[in-house]
């Protein structure tokens, strides 16, 4: 199970998408949080994540800042291009379940 979730796992596309969905996803209930549109803060957790990611794999540098908070905008969006998949799916199910 050490090899579960990794820094070097992080480090391609669709772990961190996943990884940033599932944080969003388990917090974004939370009290203070409920208040942020998810757009922003699944952008806020990517960027951080992504900043605490190059830093610990040691190739952090401060000129790719911009590139961080780009790439941060797509994992963000492809975050919530999953929970927008999994709401559409639920209704779907909803819908076949009532025309039953």
């Amino acid at each position: 199970m050490e090899d579960f979730l990794t820094w070097s796992s992080l480090t391609t596309y669709a772990s961190f998408v996943s990884i940033v969905f599932m944080i969003v996803e388990f917090t974004k209930e939370l009290e203070f949080i409920k208040k942020i549109p998810t757009k922003y803060w699944s952008f806020f957790i990517s960027t951080i994540l992504l900043i605490i990611t190059n830093i610990v794999t040691g190739t952090f540098e401060f000129k790719d800042i911009v590139l961080y908070i780009l790439t941060s905008i797509s994992i963000s969006l492809g975050s919530n291009g999953l929970s927008n998949f999994n709401k559409n799916k639920a209704n779907i199910n909803e819908e076949v379940k009532s025309n039953e």
